[in-house]
């Protein structure tokens, strides 16, 4: 879990041809510092332990797959460490010889340094807040399916995948966009795949609605 191999440069292709930010050197070299990658490591290892633990110990090959900038990172003259901003990176692990995507939101403020927060694994395109929202459906409904089967009360998402935009609304603005997503929720030992469609609500949010996947 030591290594980022893509370089940031390679993430920014919006910069390409002008003149770059004057946030974007220093932001850089943060984000490829081997204490922020050694912290983002830990972070995904914290919760590798709970999604796969028979593979903690042999986690390797984390590589840098994306970074998205949400809010512009800003520096203090002469400090490393970014102000404020809000990122989300994503990167791709060697799981028991299998590959796992996961998702790290990053939030910089005044007085502390940046404070990441694991997202769920896999490409959901859903932010933070929309998938805690949709994480008690999801969760219910995949319980339901095993009722009778099973009596844990642990169950963990341990992957998403974005399926694809709904209707012709893949070209519309993004905040006028419907996909289709499937989350897998481990339940004793048991996978069950739910399907969940996000939608906008009109108030600038997004309702979903989940069912079991086909």
């Amino acid at each position: 879990m030591r290594r980022l191999l893509a370089a940031l440069a390679c993430l920014l292709p919006a910069l390409a041809g002008a003149a770059e930010p004057g946030w974007v050197v220093p932001f850089r070299a943060y984000v490829n510092a081997p204490a922020y990658l050694n912290e983002m490591g830990r972070s995904i290892a914290r919760l590798e332990t709970r999604l796969a633990p028979q593979c903690v110990q042999v986690l390797k090959g984390m590589r840098r797959q994306e970074l998205r900038i949400i809010t512009e990172p800003s520096f203090e003259p002469g400090l490393p460490i970014p102000t404020g901003g809000q990122w989300r990176e994503q990167v791709r692990i060697d799981r028991c010889g299998e590959p796992a995507l996961h998702n790290v939101l990053v939030t910089a403020g005044e007085g502390a340094s940046p404070f990441m927060t694991v997202l769920l694994p896999g490409s959901s395109k859903a932010d933070g807040r929309l998938q805690v929202k949709a994480t008690p459906a999801v969760f219910a409904i995949a319980g339901a399916r095993l009722e009778g089967d099973c009596r844990s009360s642990a169950r963990h998402i341990v992957d998403t995948q974005f399926r694809r935009w709904l209707g012709s609304t893949g070209d519309a603005p993004l905040a006028d966009r419907l996909w289709r997503e499937i989350w897998t929720v481990r339940i004793c030992g048991r996978d069950v795949r739910v399907q969940v469609d996000f939608a906008p609500d009109g108030q600038g949010g997004y309702t979903h609605a989940v069912d079991i996947a086909p």
